[in-house]
């Protein structure tokens, strides 16, 4: 079953020093203007073969089976290429929707993790209310996947959500999305936390406000030593 987490803003999600690594020489950081300087580590590959496609799999494969009624995704709002860093993009969840961002697993044996720097200038919900929802799923708006760290809740959009592939030592620390070439799907929305709603809350019953949501996603990775 995958592992629900609610964090207060002033907690990150899945600290990295329980692994006992560093974070010194990150691949990209943001600069003051918001945009992104990426590094180059000196590395040599792996002895893993990376599959032989990359890149993004076809358009009509993507959002399949999302319902419109209940979540936005589209291909002209995607994730891909997967393996990317950059600046802050703002994004906003209107009308009780799932915003839904499909992309292609791509796989990197040079990068150690990656993550979602994620900010907002909303104020902090308490936790009886409609919360910040993060999670990676197979199908838009769908059950989360297995493992640790795949969902995060946040009374405010404050933190970060990291992912690895394959990584037997980190995969227990943060959401592994595997290293097949498949389609997969990040979630943003605002619902009840079951832990602490007072009332019915499941996901037939998320209990959303109409309240307009706004937040920044960065994406980053890390190579790996």
């Amino acid at each position: 079953m995958a592992q629900r987490i609610l964090i207060l803003p002033s907690v990150l999600c899945l600290v990295l020093c329980a692994c006992g690594k560093s974070e010194t020489n990150t691949d990209s950081n943001s600069n003051e203007t918001g945009t992104s300087e990426t590094g180059q580590t000196d590395t040599s590959p792996e002895d893993t073969n990376p599959p032989e496609d990359t890149g993004p799999l076809p358009a009509d494969q993507y959002c399949v089976g999302n319902d419109p009624e209940l979540a936005n995704c589209s291909t002209e709002q995607t994730f891909d290429p997967w393996i990317a860093a950059g600046g802050e993009i703002h994004y906003w969840i209107r009308d009780k929707k799932t915003e839904v961002f499909p992309f292609t697993v791509d796989y990197e044996p040079l990068v150690w993790y990656g993550y979602f720097q994620i900010t907002s200038g909303e104020t902090k919900r308490e936790n009886t209310e409609d919360v910040f929802h993060v999670w990676f799923s197979e199908t838009p708006n769908g059950p989360p996947l297995e493992g640790t760290g795949c969902e995060w809740y946040t009374t405010r959009a404050q933190g970060m959500v990291y992912w690895v592939q394959g990584d037997v030592e980190m995969g227990d620390q943060m959401c592994d999305i595997g290293t097949e070439r498949r389609i997969l799907y990040a979630n943003f929305e605002t619902r009840c936390y079951p832990g602490t709603y007072e009332g019915l809350c499941d996901d037939d019953n998320k209990q959303k406000s109409d309240r307009t949501y706004q937040f920044d996603v960065s994406r980053r990775y890390k190579l790996k030593d």
